[in-house]
C-alpha cells in the first residue's frame, strides 16, 4: 500500500515537472517549425515534385526503334534503326508548358500552406487564450480562498457568520468546477496545436508563450486589395494556368506539321558469289490527314476560357474576403478598445468599494461575491475580445495572402 502511494506521488511529481518544463512556443517559432518540419509542408513539397516529374516526360524526344527482318528468298537479312526527328518545334513548346505547370503547382502549394499556417496561428492563440483564462480562474480561486480563511477565523472567534462562510465555500466550489473545465479546454487546445507539427512535439507539455498584443494601425483598404492581388498565390496560379494552356495549345497546333522518320541499317544477302553486306537507308513522313491536333486544340481553348472564368470568380472572392475581413477587424478593434477603457475605469473601483463596504458592514457576502464575480467575468471578457481581435488580424492576413500587420511572424 505504501509503495503504491509513493509511486502515485512520484508519478504526479513527474507530470507536474514535465508540464512546468514543457515545450514553449512563440508564434514565430511555431510558424518556423510548421513551415520547415510539419507533415503539411513536406506533403506540399512532395506534391510539387510529383508535378515536376510528370511534366518532364512532356518534352522528351521519341525513342528510337530497332528492327530485324529475315527473307527466306535469297536469304536476305536486315538490321535497322529508326528515329523520328521532331522538327516541328512541338517539344520546345511543351517544355515551356511543363515549366508553367510546375510553377502552378508551387503557387497552389504555397497558397494551401499559407491557409494551413493561418489555421495553425489561430490554434496557437486559442491555446494562449485558454492558458490565460486558466490563470485568471486560478487567481480568482486564490482570492476566494483568502476570503474563506478570514471568514473561518472570524467564525472561530464568534465574529463571523456561518452563512457567509458557507456561501463563500459554495462560490469556491463553482469556481473550482469552472477551473477544471478551463483546464480541459487548455488540453484540447494543446492537442489541436500539436496536430500541425511532427511527432517530436509532445501535445501534453506544449505551451504558448507571448501576448495577444496590439498590431500597428490598419493600412488603407485600397492598399490591402492591391497587395492581395499581388500576393495571393491562388490568384496568381490561375493566371499561370492560362499561360500553361496557351503553351499546350501552340504545341497541339504543331501536330499538323509532318515530322520525318529516318531509318538506317545493314543488309546481309547471300548471292552466288558469296555473302555481301551493304548499307540500308530509308526515309518516311507522317501524313496528318485525320488527326491534325484539332480536337486537342479545341479542348485547350475551352480549358483556357474556363480558367478565365475562374479568374473572374477569384477576383470577386479576393475582394469580398479582404473587405469582409477588414470590416470585421475594424469592428473587433473598436469593441475591445471600448470595453477595455470602460473596464479599466470601473472594474477595480467597484471591487474596492465592495470590499470596504463589506468590512464596514454596509454590504453582505452576496454583494461582495458578486463584485468578485463581475470583476472576474470582465477580465475574461476582455481576454476573449482581445483574442477575437487577434483572430480577425489573422483572418485578414489570410485573405491578403501574406503578413501585413505582423510581418515578423515569418522566419
Amino acid at each position: 500500500m505504501r509503495v503504491r502511494i509513493v509511486l502515485g506521488i512520484f508519478s504526479m511529481a513527474v507530470l507536474i515537472l514535465s508540464s512546468a518544463n514543457g515545450q514553449e512556443f512563440t508564434e514565430k517559432k511555431a510558424v518556423r517549425l510548421f513551415l520547415t518540419r510539419s507533415p503539411y509542408a513536406q506533403e506540399s513539397r512532395a506534391g510539387t515534385a510529383v508535378v515536376e516529374a510528370q511534366t518532364r516526360s512532356w518534352h522528351l524526344r521519341p525513342n528510337p526503334q530497332a528492327g530485324y527482318s529475315h527473307e527466306g528468298a535469297g536469304l536476305t537479312q536486315f538490321g535497322t534503326l529508326q528515329q523520328t526527328l521532331p522538327l516541328s518545334g512541338r517539344l520546345g513548346l511543351l517544355r515551356q508548358a511543363g515549366a508553367a505547370a510546375v510553377q502552378v503547382a508551387e503557387m497552389q502549394a504555397t497558397s494551401s500552406l499559407w491557409k494551413l499556417c493561418s489555421d495553425m496561428r489561430l490554434a496557437f492563440y486559442d491555446l494562449l487564450l485558454a492558458q490565460q483564462r486558466e490563470v485568471v480562474l486560478r487567481d480568482s480561486t486564490g482570492q476566494l480562498q483568502e476570503v474563506i480563511r478570514i471568514l473561518r477565523e472570524r467564525e472561530t472567534h464568534g465574529e463571523g457568520s456561518l452563512f457567509d462562510r458557507l456561501r463563500a465555500e459554495r462560490e469556491q466550489a463553482d469556481l473550482q468546477a469552472e477551473l477544471i473545465s478551463a483546464r480541459a479546454l487548455t488540453a484540447q487546445a494543446r492537442s489541436r496545436l500539436s496536430s500541425f507539427f511532427d511527432g517530436n512535439v509532445d501535445p501534453i507539455s506544449i505551451r504558448a508563450q507571448g501576448e495577444f498584443g496590439v498590431a500597428k494601425e490598419l493600412p488603407a483598404l485600397a492598399d490591402l486589395l492591391q497587395l492581395a492581388f499581388q500576393s495571393r498565390q491562388d490568384y496568381k496560379a490561375e493566371k499561370q494556368v492560362q499561360e500553361q494552356f496557351q503553351w499546350q495549345e501552340r504545341a497541339a497546333s504543331r501536330l499538323r506539321i509532318p515530322e520525318p522518320v529516318f531509318f538506317a541499317g545493314l543488309k546481309r544477302a547471300e548471292e552466288s558469289r558469296g555473302v555481301r553486306y551493304g548499307p540500308y537507308v530509308g526515309f518516311g513522313i507522317s501524313i496528318p490527314l485525320f488527326d491534325r491536333g484539332q480536337t486537342r486544340v479545341a479542348e485547350l481553348e475551352a480549358e483556357l476560357r474556363r480558367s478565365e472564368y475562374r479568374e473572374e470568380i477569384l477576383d470577386q472572392q479576393v475582394q469580398s474576403e479582404v473587405k469582409g475581413a477588414y470590416e470585421a477587424m475594424r469592428m473587433r478593434r473598436q469593441a475591445v478598445e471600448e470595453y477595455r477603457l470602460q473596464f479599466e475605469e470601473q472594474g477595480p473601483q467597484v471591487e474596492r468599494i465592495a470590499q470596504v463596504a463589506y468590512q464596514e458592514g454596509e454590504l453582505g457576502i452576496l454583494e461582495l461575491l458578486d463584485a468578485y464575480r463581475v470583476r472576474r467575468l470582465s477580465i475574461l471578457r476582455t481576454l476573449e475580445l482581445t483574442a477575437t481581435s487577434k483572430q480577425a488580424e489573422i483572418n485578414l492576413e489570410r485573405a491578403v495572402g501574406k503578413p501585413v500587420l505582423n510581418q515578423e511572424v515569418l522566419p
